[in-house]
């Protein structure tokens, strides 16, 4: 079952998985009591896997002693195959929990955090019910092909990237916002207008890329349930309007053949989006999480996720972006720029 869990976790992310990243998505929270004991959380995430066998082999638990450094190696380090598809770690008063992301999404990540601590955890998410995809797999895979090749998605201009692999890592709290997919996509589509300005690029064929669960967040289970949307924004769209025009990304073919797994990996840097954006909603922890840092995949042209959770009266966002392009101090920035974008979407309400 291990090694089938596995397979299926790479099989999810299919043929638009960016090939360069490990698709590993992250979970932090800050609790406002000692975290349980690592027998116990072990003990709690077994019987989530006898419950729910998708997630693979039972991990360890780690000890965090070292965050930034625990951080950066549950999100580099490749899955692979047979290997357990659950990362978790804990602190004296923190947990950090991260998965493939072929085998939980977003919400899936708050129903294991649930599991591990033992208390009810929902999202105010409602989820996009059964909306299907616009077009079939061939005829969209075939528009983003060209697409890579004559006029890609536009980037955030990189600014102090090191040569090194794996993502940076910067988040902020402030006090508990309530914009939908939508007002964030729109902060994040004018945070990176207002990036590339300030380093004297233009922005053109911004393509944002939305993450967003099928079922609501009233009572989430630990499994993948997500759909994906494309969104081409040009300067000044109506973000909210675009959104519910457009249908989500197809599923992914079951099978793929290794000429397009090779093709996939050769215009890697030309495929995605300009950005990603992943919002948890308002998280309901029984008062037992202080703040949520939620970090999606980073991958696209410009290797940059914003994440947004609320939870106990304050928004925790995030910047995860490519270590390659950004160095922490230029995420910092870029941050800044879209927490600044989105206090101003949220005063337009």
């Amino acid at each position: 079952m291990t090694r089938l869990a596995s397979d299926h976790a790479h099989r999810v992310v299919g043929l638009y998985g960016d090939p360069t990243v490990s698709w590993s998505i992250l979970l932090e929270a800050e609790l406002g009591a000692p975290a349980p004991e690592p027998e116990k959380l072990r003990a709690r995430l077994a019987a989530a896997v006898q419950q729910y066998p998708h997630l693979g082999a039972v991990p360890g638990i780690e000890r965090l002693t070292d965050l930034a450094a625990v951080r950066d190696r549950f999100a580099s380090a490749p899955y692979e195959r047979g290997a357990p598809l659950v990362r978790v770690a804990a602190g004296e008063r923190t947990l950090l929990i991260a998965a493939h992301h072929g085998a939980l999404d977003g919400l899936g990540l708050l129903a294991l955090l649930g599991i591990l601590l033992d208390v009810p955890v929902s999202s105010a998410a409602r989820g996009i019910g059964e909306r299907t995809g616009g077009k079939p797999f061939v005829v969209s895979a075939l528009q983003r092909l060209a697409e890579a090749l004559f006029a890609p998605p536009g980037r955030i201009t990189p600014e102090h990237g090191q040569a090194a692999v794996g993502d940076v890592f910067v988040a902020c709290d402030e006090p508990g916002l309530r914009l939908g997919a939508a007002g964030f996509v729109a902060a994040a589509a004018s945070a990176t207008e207002r990036w590339n300005r300030a380093h004297g690029a233009r922005t053109t064929r911004v393509v944002a890329a939305l993450g967003a669960s099928r079922r609501s967040g009233a009572a989430p289970e630990p499994v993948h349930d997500s759909a994906f949307f494309r969104l081409r924004l040009p300067r000044g769209a109506d973000v909210a309007a675009v959104l519910r025009a457009q249908p989500p990304e197809p599923d992914f073919p079951a099978r793929s053949s290794r000429l397009a797994r090779l093709g996939t990996r050769l215009l890697a840097s030309r495929l995605g989006s300009t950005f990603l954006v992943s919002n948890l909603g308002v998280v309901s922890t029984a008062d037992t999480v202080r703040t949520l840092a939620f970090y999606p995949a980073a991958s696209g042209r410009s290797g940059v996720a914003f994440g947004v959770a609320t939870t106990g009266g304050q928004t925790t966002v995030t910047v995860r972006a490519r270590r390659k392009d950004f160095d922490a101090a230029a995420a910092a920035r870029l941050l800044g720029e879209f927490r600044d974008a989105v206090r101003d979407q949220t005063a337009r309400q």
